[in-house]
């Protein structure tokens, strides 16, 4: 299925393009008709317009002709392919682009191409260290360029409001780049144009566009529908597990468990609360309810990791118990199951797999879970349900980990199954 489609100017273009999408394990063609069926082995599809030279009324009726065949439920980014140099009819192109989409799209322009030496600072493109009118771009017989201002050449002919951002706010990081799209779109830009030096601006941009959670279409001559497709492949592939830690055992807790169970298909880690409450003991007990969690994730994208008895027949801990027979008190028997449900989850998180985030239920066990992750602490971005936050780990073995905590005694039935659903959207 043809997750990919792009429209360029050119053959050269749309061919370099598609050599970009098979370094990253994708099927790509270019294809030259587009009155016959669209050939579905490909996740990626080419189409040239060959239209860079085009008088501007008719380059647009290419562009969008193209793009109305190409348009498919199924697609997941379109790209406009331009010229490294910016020549060509980009503007009325991306009118086309804008027209056929529909105003919910924005459009995510990234002219830098680091690695041929095209980059962009402060608004300027510089190619092999000079001027883009300074190179041969500047002096084209066909197309030649008429400045080095890349805002100035996208909004030539173009009939969408447009905006520019600069190095500075893209060096502040994928969370800030994020809101200012978003803040950009409310605004009424349609068309936001990006600085960028080296390959890592590209990643930023790309990452914050996608967490943004905006319809966008890339605009560039590839590395930013490159570095796009490969963070959606990523997404869809990769981070898909979900990590739930309860340690609760209030009734609520229990309700809450059983909902997100009859509700969802997670695997499920039983962890003793005896066993982990024993000095002697509960070492083995980490290593076995570890080792288990490996093996489940295997086969499963879910799972719950719990000291607390849901189903009918098992049992509280009895604190006092144990309590007495370890001569200490109740508080640390508390601590040592907190402490074994971290180092279970710590070591799960650590794994060869990828998470999309992690829930924990127990506030002393989301402590826990911060100082084995060696974290700073949680940057909290909102609220999910009443006392129950969402947010970023700070610093640690994994910075920016995805992490929801909740009280044990917070929220009705489906409160674990609304924060378990937040993890998995995002």
């Amino acid at each position: 299925m043809t997750k990919f489609r792009m429209v360029a100017d050119d053959l050269t273009g749309a061919n370099a393009n598609c050599s970009l999408m098979k370094k990253i394990g994708l099927n790509a063609a270019t294809i030259f008709n587009l009155d016959e069926k669209l050939p579905e082995e490909y996740n990626v599809i080419a189409f040239t317009t060959n239209s860079r030279a085009m008088e501007s009324d008719e380059a647009y009726i290419s562009v969008k002709e193209s793009l109305e065949k190409l348009k498919a439920n199924e697609v997941e980014l379109y790209s406009k392919r331009i010229d490294s140099t910016l020549r060509g009819n980009i503007g009325v192109e991306l009118n086309a682009f804008f027209d056929v989409l529909g105003e919910e799209y924005m459009g995510i322009a990234v002219p830098a191409y680091p690695t041929t030496n095209r980059i962009v600072a402060n608004g300027i493109m510089f190619v092999n260290g000079e001027l883009l009118l300074s190179s041969d771009a500047g002096r084209d017989a066909k197309t030649p360029v008429f400045t080095s201002n890349v805002i100035d050449i996208f909004r030539k002919e173009l009939n969408y409001k447009s905006d520019i951002i600069y190095i500075e706010d893209v060096e502040k990081g994928i969370d800030y780049l994020s809101e200012l799209i978003k803040e950009k779109k409310s605004q009424g830009v349609r068309l936001l144009v990006f600085d960028g030096l080296i390959d890592r601006h590209i990643e930023i941009i790309a990452s914050a566009a996608l967490a943004s959670g905006l319809s966008f279409f890339a605009a560039d001559p590839g590395p930013f529908t490159l570095e796009v497709a490969n963070q959606m492949l990523e997404r869809d592939e990769v981070l898909s597990k979900v990590l739930m830690v309860v340690g609760s055992v209030t009734d609520v807790s229990i309700t809450q468990i059983k909902e997100l169970l009859n509700s969802y298909d997670f695997a499920v880690v039983k962890v003793d609360a005896d066993i982990l409450s024993i000095k002697s003991q509960r070492y083995k007990e980490i290593k076995r309810a570890s080792k288990e969690a490996m093996e489940k994730l295997q086969d499963n994208d879910y799972l719950l990791i719990t000291t607390t008895p849901y189903e009918e027949g098992e049992k509280r801990i009895d604190l006092t118990r144990v309590a007495k027979e370890e001569n200490i008190h109740m508080d640390d028997i508390s601590i040592r199951i907190a402490d074994g449900l971290a180092e279970i989850a710590r070591n799960t998180i650590l794994s060869d797999f990828s998470f999309a985030g992690s829930f924990i239920s127990g506030g002393d066990i989301t402590v826990a879970f911060s100082k084995y992750m060696e974290s700073q602490g949680i940057e909290i971005r909102e609220e999910v349900i009443p006392l129950s936050a969402y947010g970023r780990m700070i610093g640690g073995l994994m910075p920016e980990h995805r992490i929801i905590s909740k009280g044990g005694m917070v929220g009705g039935s489906d409160a674990m199954k609304i924060c378990f659903e937040k993890l998995k959207k995002e």
